[in-house]
């Protein structure tokens, strides 16, 4: 019997790689227009963006007509609001609009986490970026401003006080997060001693396997092309205590079954929580775990979106500390990372879906792996066109 799956997804192939290898699915999608090419052989319906729901719910009701679908998935971040809305809307089985908010709007997250009484930083929502100082007035300063709804560090802005905010609205600074049209998050800023994730899969509303990362340095310190980070050892102070905090919240936030992704921030005070969403890790994370662990989150996603049980019963224990970087595209760098000591795997952007190189490798411990990183990013900036 085929199975009926609507998919709201932009650029990322690996849900469709995921959903390929299975013959009894009629696939319909929503996405934007630009990435029509990738949806060639699917029954298509274009909206200009998701965070335009009534676009959406009419696309939904387009491209449902005459024939119900089973499961709704959300593979992209900005995508998992219109497809509760969708799911609430149809009666199709899964995360409702209201449950799909708590994953993906950043202050209905940060609202329902504190009443279940995890840490998380002092925030205010508004509705212009001329009103971001009267919110940091609440919060203190200095304040990270951010749309409240978004993925990764798209027009997110560290802003130091008052007076910083003024200069840098003058000069257009914040025009990309005005732009969006969008109510902004702002957020206290934390004292940050380390940047963190922990990804799990969750079944039933128990994570049944997690493992905990830590980024190199803090996302808002580093540009685009020089993020990356590590699996923590098991040895770690966090590496029990990041997947304990992911079960409260999958308990917080009603997660049922799926792959959930937490940001995490280390302070003197102890972990606070950045972000959570119910999808898998972006950039190299997924290839780290596929090497290290020998999971396929996008499979195991997938499988919990479908009603399929799981794929891998018992994670292969990781031999190293498998890790991850992103490096600026380069003439002739791709042959230099690759002979590199402890590298794993080169993939050029064509094969990682960014506008990086993107190196995977292994070392004994987190300090190598340091070491590594900083090797490999002096290997790209000694490359020439």
């Amino acid at each position: 019997m085929t199975r009926q799956v609507l998919l709201l997804n932009s650029d990322k192939p690996e849900v469709l790689r995921a959903l390929a290898r299975r013959p009894d699915l009629r696939i319909r999608v929503i996405t934007r227009e630009s990435y029509a090419p990738l949806y060639a052989s699917h029954e298509t319906d274009f909206i200009d963006s998701f965070e335009d729901l009534a676009q959406v719910e009419r696309a939904a009701y387009r491209i449902t007509r005459g024939a119900p679908v089973d499961h709704v998935i959300a593979a992209t971040e900005k995508s998992i609001v219109p497809a509760g809305l969708i799911r609430s809307l149809l009666g199709i089985p899964g995360t409702t609009f209201d449950e799909s908010l708590w994953s993906a709007h950043k202050r209905a997250m940060k609202q329902r986490l504190r009443a279940e009484g995890l840490a998380v930083t002092d925030f205010a929502q508004v509705t212009t970026v001329d009103e971001i100082p009267a919110a940091a007035r609440m919060t203190g300063w200095p304040v990270v401003a951010k749309p409240v709804l978004g993925s990764g560090a798209r027009c997110t802005h560290r802003i130091e006080s008052a007076e910083d905010f003024a200069l840098r609205h003058a000069a257009g600074v914040f025009d990309d997060l005005a732009v969006r049209g969008l109510p902004v998050q702002v957020e206290r800023l934390v004292d940050v001693v380390g940047e963190y994730h922990c990804d799990g899969i969750v079944r039933d509303g128990k994570v049944t396997f997690a493992a905990g990362s830590r980024y190199f340095a803090p996302l808002l310190t580093v540009e685009a092309p020089l993020r990356g980070g590590h699996l923590i050892d098991p040895g770690h102070p966090l590496a029990q205590e990041l997947p304990a905090l992911l079960q409260q919240v999958a308990q917080a936030l009603r997660v049922k079954d799926g792959v959930l992704h937490l940001e995490v921030f280390e302070t003197p005070g102890g972990p606070v929580i950045g972000e959570v969403t119910t999808r898998p890790p972006g950039s190299g994370v997924p290839r780290v775990w596929q090497h290290a662990l020998g999971i396929d989150l996008w499979e195991e996603f997938v499988r919990a979106a479908l009603g399929e049980g799981p794929a891998l019963k018992a994670p292969r224990p990781p031999d190293r500390i498998h890790a991850w970087t992103h490096l600026p595209t380069t003439d002739g760098l791709l042959d230099r990372l690759t002979a590199a000591d402890g590298v794993l795997a080169v993939l050029p952007p064509a094969e990682n879906g960014s506008a990086h190189i993107e190196v995977q490798f292994a070392a004994d411990d987190a300090e190598q792996a340091e070491r590594s990183q900083a090797r490999l990013r002096a290997i790209a900036e000694g490359a020439h066109p």
